[in-house]
């Protein structure tokens, strides 16, 4: 529906627009928005892009509580087959189901999400330019914005321009892929002749005055044209057509009167329905026979401004504020009795359709029987669940609550508790969980207390896991035979995962053994789900890699039936873990195949961000420090709204390894000494990092003031995130030169690892071989020999791994044990690390190493039992020179020469010339 009336004004925005259309056509597409306050004409800029546009899907939000999830998607992409078929599965919820995460239903929201993409994309593809409006966004609900902000970010590769208009496009958000059209108000000159154009024989002085009135809105001025002709030509009294100081909502009043009282009568009773409305719909209020009379009814409210009527299906205000006018001109009784009686008749047609249930519900609300609303806010409240309109189902849920309604208060506040999960609210979602525990108590339904103990899933919040704990310990304590054996066992592995969060380690390990055998007995494979995940937590540490790797192929296979793809993810992630603690860097590798299979098919963000954090963690680990540092931008940057601070540590652990990798602060993270005002109260695997990261840094006192406080705890680190954070106090205790730290991280560090022979976590850092850091502790016990032994282990592993950086590390690190018994192979480990340090660019080790040299060097020199002049008959007996030739050479006697080598044989032990030449050329190796 285009506007008749020319275009004043807006020619920069419109040529914009329309080069974004040609752009779109060439196939690049783009999403822009037109910002700017009501009245201000943004859609009528964009009716004028899209007048002669052949393909053009438009949609709109309304200002209404009872519209339905993604109805601007809806209406927008109705006349095409498959982006409408995507787009009601979507709204159907054919993806989602009843189990699994947060994480697990924005897997399955996003799944549906891509549907509609790629549906958008075919149909963009038969159509080059194919333009689709969203017209008033500021009234669209959580979940068409969500979808608006998924196509954003792929526009780019579709021959599909979007334009969507808002009152304020910073608050939407897809801004961050939307190009941005910000409309002001017309200019003086502009305005004048938007009246001029319209009114034949307008008075320039009227006109002055109208100009002044309007601030240069359009729709002040378009409706001026309407309803004070006269007084813009001159024939009537300015005041007395309008008032001496007219607002819209004046000009509105007199346009009604102008239509004649049923008209004025119509407009206020239409204005319940709101800005746009179907005929039939308005034919009913009004009590006319049919559409066609509907049109005939509301013609006189065409020139007047107020109405745009149409043969299609829709009638509509000339803008939402008009609407907004004429409803606040109701009575408050008329504005209830037209409430109910529009209640009444959308109730019959809503009967199938939950689309039309909110609506419903709004009337009966706002006709002031709310105990008549529940029923509709329930089916209102399932309709945007599965839409994953999360916010308006707890709106919805949170009304029927409200009302005090006979329904099933326990049923309502467990919906309520996932609708509030789901929509992040976390804190809510677990007050709403124990409303319905204490429901399902009262009642003796022990189903109810379970499913209340598990409606949230996988979060670190302390507070949460304690009411998690305590409702899962309520509902176990109900009778078996009142709870069905696959909701049991869910629930024993909710309480097996908040304990295993508060670091509850064997009771957890209990309940998650129990859970499973339970779930595996009942044959529910998503309870078989729920409890494999929090089993393999029982099993964190990289001794139980058998158990792991076992558990993992189990929930890949679960994960193939139950369409849970996020379980899959999971599983692989624990099974590449475990390959690389075994050095089996090909299976890693296959592993990581599977997960880019798995990015590729789903298209999930947080597949593809574990991909790539892998990819960058492996790279780090071969020394392709390049790739390491791309792949994890490009990660950062998948996540860079995500509202989890633990994804933050994440970038910084990985940053660190990277940064101790190179000896460099420079690769740490920016902004990382943020985290440092709060560090005491983080899990012990953050405050270890941000100790390492002091040291690092130089702030050294600070690092040893904080190793200090931890080293004592090391009993506590055998638990939960144990390893990672001994890792890092290995680091620190052979830094801080402290013996005991590092024999007591090194019993720790054995236990452990039991029979895995490299350590780290793919979505931080793998951190080469478990000898190597051994070794390390040894040295810094004092303990040579094993030393030794550790690290030609080390080197092995390492070697197996392709680790360059480590076996140049291992190889330093060899050397510094045997300087003293090996001096020759120490230094021709040192070179070969000096030689990997350059390559690689790591600076520290190379620094480290050009030192070792040095310092070997010396040593040979000042441990060398021979005189300056034994030195050079030496270096010429190495040039097979005879005792003539020396002598001839130094200028000495044939026998002098003689007595000298005689002196080498004795002071070194040697016997013959051969084994001196031999000798020699060790000495300069070092």
């Amino acid at each position: 529906m285009t506007s008749t009336d020319a275009l004043v004004g807006r020619q920069e925005e419109l040529a914009l627009l329309r080069r974004r259309l040609a752009s779109a056509r060439a196939g690049s597409g783009h999403l822009v928005v037109v910002s700017g306050p009501a009245g201000i004409g943004k859609t009528r800029l964009v009716e004028e892009l899209v007048r002669d546009c052949p393909v053009v899907g438009w949609g709109a939000g309304l200002v209404d509580a009872g519209m339905p999830a993604l109805w601007p998607w809806v209406r927008a992409v109705r006349d095409w087959p498959s982006p409408r078929d995507a787009v009601a599965a979507l709204v159907g919820g054919s993806t989602q189901h009843g189990y699994g995460s947060a994480e697990e239903a924005a897997a399955s929201t996003f799944t549906a999400d891509t549907a509609v993409v790629d549906a958008l994309a075919e149909q963009a593809a038969a159509s080059p330019g194919l333009v689709v409006v969203l017209d008033d966004l500021q009234w669209a609900d959580a979940a068409t914005l969500r979808l608006l902000d998924r196509l954003g970010a792929e526009i780019r590769r579709l021959p599909l321009l979007v334009v969507g208009t808002h009152r304020d496009a910073a608050a939407l958000p897809a801004d961050r892929s939307a190009e941005v059209v910000n409309l002001g108000p017309l200019s003086p000159t502009e305005a004048a002749a938007m009246l001029s154009t319209a009114v034949e024989g307008a008075d320039q002085a009227a006109i002055g005055r109208a100009v002044e009135l309007s601030g240069g809105s359009p729709l002040y001025l378009r409706t001026l044209t309407k309803v004070a002709v006269e007084a813009l030509r001159g024939d009537r009294d300015w005041d007395g057509a309008t008032g001496a100081a007219p607002e819209l909502r004046h000009l509105v009043a007199a346009a009604m009167r102008a239509s004649g009282p049923r008209v004025a009568a119509d407009i206020e009773a239409l204005s319940v329905l709101g800005p746009v409305m179907e005929p039939d719909v308005v034919a009913r209020l009004l009590g006319v026979l049919s559409a066609s009379a509907v049109v005939e009814r509301l013609l006189p409210a065409v020139p007047a401004g107020l109405m745009e009527v149409h043969s299609g299906d829709r009638v509509r205000f000339a803008h939402a504020l008009v609407r907004d006018a004429a409803y606040a001109s109701l009575s408050p009784s008329r504005r209830t009795a037209l409430h109910r009686l529009a209640a009444e008749l959308l109730e019959p047609l809503a009967v199938g359709r939950d689309e039309r249930a909110g609506t419903v519900a709004r009337h009966w609300l706002l006709a002031e029987e709310p105990e008549r609303a529940v029923g509709w806010a329930i089916r209102a409240a399932a309709a945007a669940l599965a839409a994953g309109a999360y916010e308006d189902a707890a709106s919805y849920l949170q009304l029927a609550l409200d009302t005090g309604s006979t329904a099933d208060r326990a049923e309502l506040l467990l919906d309520l508790a996932r609708a509030l999960y789901l929509a992040g609210r976390i804190q809510q979602s677990a007050e709403a969980c124990v409303q319905a525990a204490v429901e399902g108590e009262l009642s003796g339904r022990a189903e109810v207390v379970g499913r209340a103990a598990i409606v949230i899933q996988g979060v670190g919040h302390p507070d949460v896991n304690q009411r998690l704990e305590d409702l899962s310990r309520r509902a176990l304590r109900m009778p078996d035979c009142e709870m069905a054996p696959e909701l049991r066992a869910r629930v024993e592995a909710q309480l097996a995962c908040a304990l295993f969060e508060r670091e509850a380690d064997d009771e957890a390990a209990q309940w998650a053994a129990d859970a499973l055998e339970r779930a595996t007995a009942s044959g529910d494979p998503n309870a078989e789900l729920d409890a494999i995940r929090a089993y393999a937590w029982r099993y964190r540490q990289p001794r139980h890699d058998p158990e792991v790797i076992e558990l993992g192929q189990r929930a890949i296979d679960l994960a193939a039936r139950t369409a849970r793809p996020l379980s899959a993810l999971w599983a692989h992630t624990w099974r590449s873990d475990a390959a690389i603690h075994q050095a089996d860097m090909a299976w890693a590798q296959r592993e990581l195949g599977e997960m880019r299979t798995l990015a590729d098919r789903t298209r999930l963000p947080l597949v593809r961000w574990h991909v790539l954090r892998r990819e960058a963690t492996i790279a780090a680990l071969v020394g392709d420090f390049g790739t390491s540092r791309e792949r994890s931008a490009r990660a950062n940057e998948i996540a860079g709204d995500w509202q989890d601070v633990s994804i933050r540590f994440t970038r910084f652990g990985q940053s660190l390894s990277l940064a101790l990798l190179r000896d460099d602060p420079a690769d740490l993270m920016p902004g990382w000494t943020d985290f440092l005002g709060g560090v005491r109260g983080y899990p012990l695997v953050a405050q270890t990092a941000m100790a390492v990261g002091l040291r690092l840094s130089g702030r050294s006192d600070e690092a040893l003031d904080l190793y200090r406080s931890l080293i004592g705890r090391l009993d506590e680190m055998r638990t939960g995130l144990g390893p990672p954070a001994l890792s890092y106090l290995a680091e620190l205790a052979v830094a801080f030169d402290d013996p005991d730290g590092c024999r007591g991280v090194r019993t720790q560090l054995e236990d452990i690892f039991g029979g895995a022979v490299a350590i780290g976590a793919g979505t931080v850092a793998y951190l080469g071989s478990l000898g190597r850091v051994l070794a390390e502790l040894d040295l810094g016990c004092g303990e040579i020999s094993a030393a030794v032994a550790h690290y030609e282990e080390g080197l092995r592993v390492d070697a197996l791994l392709g680790a360059r950086p480590y076996v140049a590390l291992g190889s330093l690190g060899l050397a510094r044990a045997l300087f003293a018994s090996s001096l020759p192979r120490a230094v021709s480990l040192a070179r070969a690390a000096a030689a990997e340090a350059r390559r690689l660019d790591m600076p520290g080790l190379l620094r480290a190493a050009d030192a070792f040299l040095t310092e070997a060097a010396a040593a040979s020199r000042s441990a060398s039992p021979l005189s300056p002049r034994e030195r050079e008959v030496s270096a010429l007996v190495a040039q097979a020179l005879s005792n003539r030739d020396i002598a001839s050479r130094l200028v000495l006697s044939e026998r002098t020469v003689e007595s000298h080598v005689r002196s080498i044989l004795a002071k070194t032990g040697l016997t013959t010339r051969t084994e001196l030449v031999r000798w020699h050329l060790e000495q300069q190796d070092l």
